[in-house]
């Protein structure tokens, strides 16, 4: 095979993983059918399917290059450095993932659309969608480090950024509504709300 033709076997798999990033974050795995995929990338579904064989490892193969972009929006901004206190510590950790966040939007859509229904998907998400530097935050408090890596706190703290994030339009409107305003300055997520958001869930923790 010449290296014209492996060149563009290659970037027409990219542009297949890259539609069907976009149309299962949009859309979700049960949502999704190859006509929305075809339409992002004009490669038709013979094509998709030599590729990728079949649309759960299709799905696959998007969640996993979903994953390695966070990872590697969360690993550009985080060093393990020690912080002046557990509170420093933890909010630095949390705007870290924040920030990694709103670099992959892809990957909060795909957390709540998977993340509610008892599959294989949702299984894969429970093991993998978590940035591993993350977990191995330290706190100098025992309670402090078992409540935010094992108990019923972390999730809240999780699920509140995703939501925040990935719901964002939704809560922009929601709150211009309720104060009678064009806008409320949620959605994109301006610094002094970012602030604030920190500010609340530390609140919880300490």
């Amino acid at each position: 095979m010449s290296a014209s033709t492996e060149s563009h076997k290659s970037s027409t798999r990219l542009a297949i993983l890259e539609a069907a990033i976009q149309v299962f974050a949009r859309l979700g795995y049960s949502g999704t059918n190859f006509r929305e995929i075809t339409a992002l990338c004009g490669a038709q579904r013979s094509l998709i399917l030599y590729h990728f064989q079949n649309k759960e490892t299709l799905w696959q193969a998007a969640a996993e290059d979903v994953e390695k972009r966070f990872n590697a929006a969360f690993d550009s901004v985080f060093t393990e450095q020690q912080q002046a206190s557990d509170r420093e510590t933890a909010r630095y950790a949390l705007s870290c993932f924040l920030d990694a966040l709103c670099e992959v939007p892809e990957y909060g859509q795909i957390y709540l659309r998977e993340g509610a229904t008892d599959s294989p998907r949702m299984e894969w998400l429970s093991r993998h969608f978590a940035p591993p530097r993350a977990l191995r935050v330290q706190y100098r408090d025992p309670d402090i480090q078992k409540r935010l890596h094992t108990s019923v706190l972390r999730d809240i703290l999780a699920c509140t950024l995703v939501a925040f994030v990935t719901l964002g339009p939704l809560l922009e409107r929601s709150r211009a509504v309720a104060t009678g305003k064009s806008s409320a300055g949620t959605y994109e997520l301006t610094p002094a709300k970012r602030e604030e958001l920190l500010d609340y869930l530390l609140r919880l923790i300490f």
